[in-house]
């Protein structure tokens, strides 16, 4: 069988789709001055409980994280600094999930605890090319290895691409691909732990 490795196949699918779907740094439109005479602007909204502990914020900046009562600086949270971000909390103040919405894109997440990505539905268009899609990630706790969190899901279109469906092991490694090209061919590629492809159909 042909060795369609993980670079020269999943990457240019799978991992390409991931990269395109859940856009990082999308170009934003330049800030608006407000119009003379109106009221001053207001960047966010913060909703907090009884005991002062954050439950919900929408914010046109990029947000700090809560985990356990710690701020994490919003320099190390992925995603566009000028956007409209909605971050949700759970009882004990730490994110659980939010919506992100951008020029060219948005995503809805819904984490495990510590704000670790669980599922992300996605979509984004620029230029011409774009796609929506679905990320189910394992929890860091089911994985042999420590380290960040495993995609072991991928269900997406893009308009380059097609639709595909990404399944991979406990590693992240893929091992099962299926696609429907955009000219219309229907694939299946079933790969080994190294990436070699074992059995495919239809057959090369």
């Amino acid at each position: 069988m042909p060795n369609l490795s993980r670079r020269a196949m999943f990457s240019a699918t799978a991992a390409t789709t991931t990269a395109a779907l859940y856009p990082t740094s999308p170009a934003t439109a330049a800030p608006d001055t407000a119009p003379a005479g109106a009221p001053p602007p207001r960047e966010s909204f913060k909703v907090t409980d009884r005991r002062g502990r954050q439950r919900f914020l929408l914010d046109s900046r990029k947000p700090p994280i809560i985990i356990d009562g710690r701020e994490i600086p919003a320099a190390q949270r992925g995603g566009p600094e000028n956007a409209s971000w909605m971050i949700f909390n759970d009882d004990n103040g730490n994110e659980i999930g939010g919506i992100l919405a951008a020029t060219t894109g948005g995503s809805i997440t819904f984490d495990y605890p510590g704000a670790v990505d669980a599922i992300k539905v996605s979509s984004t268009w620029r230029d011409g090319v774009g796609g929506a899609g679905l990320n189910v990630n394992a929890h860091p706790t089911a994985m042999p290895t420590s380290g960040a969190p495993k995609e072991r899901v991928l269900l997406g279109w893009r308009s380059d691409l097609g639709a595909m469906l990404h399944l991979t092991d406990s590693q992240g490694r893929p091992r099962i691909s299926l696609q429907v090209d955009v000219n219309d061919n229907p694939s299946i590629h079933i790969l080994d732990a190294t990436g070699q492809v074992v059995s495919r159909f239809p057959p090369a």
